[in-house]
């Protein structure tokens, strides 16, 4: 039988590389997974490969995956990532007991959103605003402060992605603080339609490939649910305008990064600039990977509002375009890089 030795590094496109290794043994009777070698592993890392492994049984039900060399990884065990594929070992998904920083492998079931805010005769957004502040707070073991506003901030407007656009049934995430390296990491991933398919929804976009989706969902007042001809109440205080994902990476990239996965592409942003990655296979779904780098992280309201106004000016440049397209994509993200260099 085939035997897949899990990698020793978490850079991304090495974990992206050992999960299409998985998937050339579709056909396969069984296929052994090794942990002995497995080093470093971050929230990324663990979200990203048990959705992938865990879809990758419910697609191939005839093919028996088996682990061998995982009973002493203790930290990926405390972080629930074995169970959260499958494997009885370590504790179980969504196991937060707040002392420490960092959130283990959590499933949030859009259902339980919904029950929660018809039980508080709250909208559903509110609900996500307050457990986005739960896990900030854990996180950064403080009721308040920039970096527990960021940390809500930036969860919140992942999480209403999720519920709002992507027609999963869960968001499911993981995260840790390294005050030692002035760094946090969240990751959030969901099973839903991903960008491509959530974008066409707006006809003034033009989408040919998941790269484009992408490109789009980045572009500051781009959205699926607002735009030119679309009924939208603007005195909803959560009616989406299309600057979520634009807002998170420009805080992402003071000395973090920001990672955005869908379909076949990727694309990651840091101060220095973006990447785009060729996936080897198909990120069903979203996965998003944000590092914030906490010693860089100003009073939020006047961040945003910078970040807000650049976007803003982004916007009104490549409005002229009509038919937004994939290059105008591009070039939002290249203007906006160079007024921020």
């Amino acid at each position: 039988m085939p035997v897949i030795k899990y990698p020793y590094s978490c850079d991304v496109n090495t974990i992206f590389e050992f999960c299409n290794e998985i998937e050339q043994y579709c056909e396969e009777n069984e296929v052994v997974i090794d942990f002995s070698n497995m080093g470093r592993i971050e929230p990324f890392t663990i979200v990203y490969v048990a959705k992938y492994i865990r879809e990758f049984n419910r697609r191939n039900k005839d093919t028996v995956v088996s682990c061998r060399g995982h009973k002493t990884k203790d930290y990926a065990a405390n972080m629930a990532f074995f169970r959260a594929f499958g494997l009885r070992h370590g504790r179980e998904p969504n196991c937060v007991d707040g002392n420490d920083r960092f959130v283990p492998y959590t499933i949030l079931r859009i259902q339980t959103i919904v029950d929660e805010a018809t039980k508080e005769w709250e909208v559903e957004q509110e609900i996500i605003e307050r457990r986005s502040a739960h896990l900030a707070e854990i996180l950064a073991q403080q009721n308040s402060g920039n970096l527990v506003d960021a940390l809500t901030f930036s969860i919140r407007e992942i999480m209403r992605n999720v519920y709002e656009h992507s027609k999963s049934k869960s968001i499911e995430y993981c995260a840790q603080y390294w005050p030692y390296y002035s760094k946090v990491e969240i990751a959030i991933v969901d099973h839903g339609i991903g960008l491509k398919a959530s974008l066409k929804n707006n006809p003034h976009v033009q989408i040919a490939t998941h790269s484009d989706a992408i490109q789009q969902a980045l572009m500051p007042a781009i959205s699926s649910k607002n735009y030119k001809g679309a009924i939208v109440d603007t005195n909803d205080p959560w009616h989406n305008s299309g600057f979520g994902l634009y807002m998170i990476n420009r805080i992402c990239r003071l000395g973090g990064s920001f990672l955005i996965c869908s379909g076949d592409h990727g694309i990651q942003l840091d101060e220095n600039g973006k990447e785009h990655i060729d996936l080897p296979h198909l990120c069903r779904g979203t996965a998003v990977r944000m590092v914030l780098n906490t010693g860089k992280l100003a009073e939020l309201n006047s961040m945003l509002a910078k970040f807000r106004n650049d976007g803003y000016e982004i916007a009104k440049q490549i409005k002229g375009v009509g038919m937004y397209e994939a290059s105008a994509a591009s070039q939002m993200l290249s203007r906006d890089f160079e007024k921020n260099a």
